[in-house]
């Protein structure tokens, strides 16, 4: 296993964080490792458990860094699988699944028995309230140590560490109500506040269940990036005999060979062999790429044609594929403007109501002496303080808004996606799947020689014979067209077909020598067929395949990889609505210029051959309010590093995992009505943030004052959490746009 000392020379690396229970604790290790001497920059993520960090290797010992984040509670360790890191989130899931089920079945027989106390005034001096109050501080001993447990060890470590957090307040809350209503049982009276103490920790355990369950996209998009790579490789010894090794295993120097069809596991350079490399995976580029000895190669490509050998220059950990998956948890882990906002009002909040609560409790003890009263005060404040309200005030909208949105076929991934789409001014779109549909389709086939007696059907049989079995995006569309053309069935059994760079050839004994490729094909064969070879385009959106019997040039039949139908209208009620839209594409900028052109884009909003990090630069280039849309693993960091990241339905589950929203049906269409829905989203969301804070600072001025005793700020607290619940669930019409 590899040791943090490893990772020392890099300067830069993601690192996984054992023991983090919420995301105040993941705030606080984060200001304790940015305060650290050599730290560059740090974003600690609760939901992948892990920190990205860019240090200076110079003054930065990690080892010494490892050792202050052991004192603080926490252990930083080398990077873990991601399967293995998605397994933990979701074991935690299943623990505050339990925990919140646990909460709400005791709360609802404490809330009934504290409402008999409530609405009988005289029971309360009676024995038998004595009792109810007994049974109610039974009832609330599950939460407050089973439920509790992990807040209050939350709470604790943020307290020591100078960062106090919502779990810190919300334990000072429920132990001091805790507190006094078992002083109260002593004393032999019923006034008891266990309901409130249970009331903080369900609240708080639900914010954190459904902050959980939101936040597990980053560890997602891993998964399914290392999902794609293979886990082995075949490596050749000196003497050429080859054995299959795991991946993490193979050194730098290493020789490695990939079997055609086999999707390469590690970065190098050929030092043996040609072939065509599909290369989608990473560049977004519709047709594969020809490579021969000496070019570079990257994992997660497919050799499509003939063997090869290649040396392996970068290992797991640094391959291409493996920047785009740091790049992509970086930009993942950051905060929505919404969510710094409620941030920082909660961390300005919380020392404000510790402090209002000493001082109230100091000021009532010496004016009244009378601890009971100053203790009750004290409670108030710091009850009425907790921010619950605000704690729900994103969550619950992004639950209730993205039902609704899922409804029609637009899934939200994350609260952030809400408010960032809502205010898009700058859309960029891969080109390669996204607007158009990834794949090469027949559209014409044109008789060359007509006097040779052949037809569409003939051709289309030939063709699609001769080029079975070829796993090359041109051949399968070949093969696809043969089977969907109607006519008499050739028997073009028994074919014997030699494949070439660019064609294939064959001899038939009724036919003669037949040749299938390109014009450059057919033009090395001796075929004339110059006209062809002028018509074939830069690798647009078209291509040319030729067919030659016996010499003669008889046919030509194109290729397109066609623009989705919708494309067009929808960036046009973009555009209608202030949305700047763009190309950011892999592709050649043939294709792309044809496209932009198809789509009415200018000039400069296309950009072509860019690479995933080129890709990204461009989107964070472009400042505030960027959307992309994308659909392979090559558009990961870009999905990233856009404020919002949209995949369309043909997306690979890399870059599903990547985005912030998926369009499940619809094409580029649905994401007109999408930006409308997360403008009435994020409206909501904004509703909430100032109505808690409006509630917070009035209620603490009126529980600093006496004016709210600690019953009345319970049921304050409640009123406040349920009418941003009704605000969030409120029906919501989705948009007016192309759906």
């Amino acid at each position: 296993m590899a040791d943090l000392a490893d990772f020392q020379a890099q300067g830069r690396a993601r690192l996984s964080i054992e023991g983090l229970w919420c995301p105040s604790c993941a705030v606080a290790v984060e200001r304790k490792i940015q305060s650290m001497p050599g730290v560059i920059e740090v974003g600690v993520s609760f939901a992948t458990t892990s920190a990205t960090l860019k240090w200076d290797p110079a003054q930065l010992n990690l080892l010494d860094l490892a050792a202050r984040v052991k004192k603080l509670g926490y252990r930083l360790v080398p990077p873990v699988n991601s399967r293995e890191t998605l397994s933990l989130i979701d074991e935690q899931i299943q623990r505050l699944s339990i925990r919140l089920a646990v909460a709400v079945f005791f709360s609802v027989w404490i809330m009934a028995f504290s409402l008999v106390l409530y609405i009988n005034d005289g029971i309360g001096e009676t024995t038998t309230g004595l009792v109810i109050a007994c049974v109610i501080g039974a009832l609330a001993l599950p939460v407050m140590t089973f439920c509790a447990a992990p807040i209050l060890v939350a709470g604790w470590r943020t307290l020591r560490m100078g960062i106090p957090g919502m779990d810190t307040l919300v334990s000072l809350g429920a132990l001091s109500a805790l507190g006094i209503s078992a002083w109260q049982l002593v004393e032999g009276r019923s006034d008891v506040y266990f309901d409130t103490a249970v009331m903080l920790i369900s609240l708080l355990t639900l914010g954190r269940f459904i902050e959980t369950r939101t936040l597990r996209q980053s560890s997602e998009t891993l998964d399914a990036l290392q999902s794609t790579i293979p886990e082995s490789a075949t490596r050749l010894d000196a003497d050429g005999n080859a054995e299959s090794v795991a991946a993490s295993s193979v050194a730098r120097g290493d020789i490695i060979r990939i079997a055609a069809g086999e999707r390469i596991p590690l970065d190098g350079v050929l030092v043996d062999g040609s072939s065509h490399v599909d290369c989608a995976v990473l560049t977004g580029e519709s047709l594969p790429l020809s490579v021969e000895k000496g070019d570079q190669v990257e994992a997660g490509c497919v050799n499509l044609l003939s063997p090869v050998s290649m040396r392996v220059e970068a290992t797991v950990g640094e391959r291409q594929i493996d920047q785009i998956g740091l790049r992509i948890a970086e930009a993942a882990g950051a905060k929505s403007e919404t969510q710094r906002l409620a941030d920082r009002f909660a961390g300005w909040l919380v020392p404000a109501a510790l402090l209002a609560a000493m001082l109230t409790f100091v000021f009532v003890l010496v004016a009244d002496h009378s601890l009971r009263e100053a203790l009750l005060r004290g409670l108030s404040v710091l009850v009425i303080a907790c921010p619950c309200a605000m704690a729900m005030a994103i969550p619950v909208v992004y639950v209730a808004s993205a039902r609704q949105a899922a409804r029609h076929h637009v899934l939200f991934r994350t609260p952030r996606a809400f408010e960032h789409l809502a205010r898009a001014r700058y859309l960029f779109f891969d080109k390669t799947g996204t607007l158009t549909e990834g794949k090469l389709s027949l559209t014409d086939v044109q008789i060359r020689s007509p006097e040779a007696g052949l037809d569409r059907h003939f051709v289309l049989q030939l063709v699609a014979a001769m080029e079975q079995d070829i796993a090359h995006p041109v051949a399968l569309a070949l093969v696809a067209a043969g089977k969907r053309s109607s006519g008499r069935e050739l028997n073009v059994s028994g074919l014997n077909v030699e494949r070439a760079e660019r064609g294939v050839i064959c001899q038939r004994s009724e036919w003669g020598r037949i040749v299938v490729g390109s014009a450059a094909f057919l033009m090395q064969q001796g075929i004339d067929c110059e006209e062809g070879y002028s018509a074939t385009p830069d690798m647009a959106l078209t291509l040319q395949v030729e067919l030659a019997i016996e010499g003669r040039w008889v046919a030509s039949l194109t290729l397109e990889d066609r623009l989705h139908e919708d494309a067009r209208e929808a960036i046009d009620w973009l555009q209608t609505q202030g949305i700047r839209c763009a190309i950011v594409s892999g592709d050649r900028p043939g294709a792309v210029q044809r496209v932009g052109a198809l789509l009415g884009l200018k000039k400069e909003d296309l950009h072509a051959e860019c690479t995933p990090q080129e890709k990204a630069e461009i989107v964070k280039a472009a400042g505030e309010g960027t959307v992309f849309v994308g659909d392979g693993i090559n558009d990961g960091p870009a999905l990233a590093t856009a404020e919002t990241g949209i995949a369309v339905a043909s997306a690979v589950s890399a870059a599903m995992a990547s985005a912030s929203v998926v369009v499940r049906e619809g094409g580029v269409s649905h994401i007109a009505a999408a930006v409308e829905f997360a403008q009435r989203a994020r409206a909501r969301m904004l509703q909430n943030i100032v109505f808690s804070m409006g509630y917070n600072a009035l209620a603490l001025s009126l529980a600093v004052i006496g004016a709210v005793p600690p019953l009345a700020a319970a049921v304050a607290m409640v009123l406040s959490s349920v009418t941003v619940i009704f605000n969030s669930t409120r029906p919501m019409h989705f948009g007016a746009g192309l759906i």
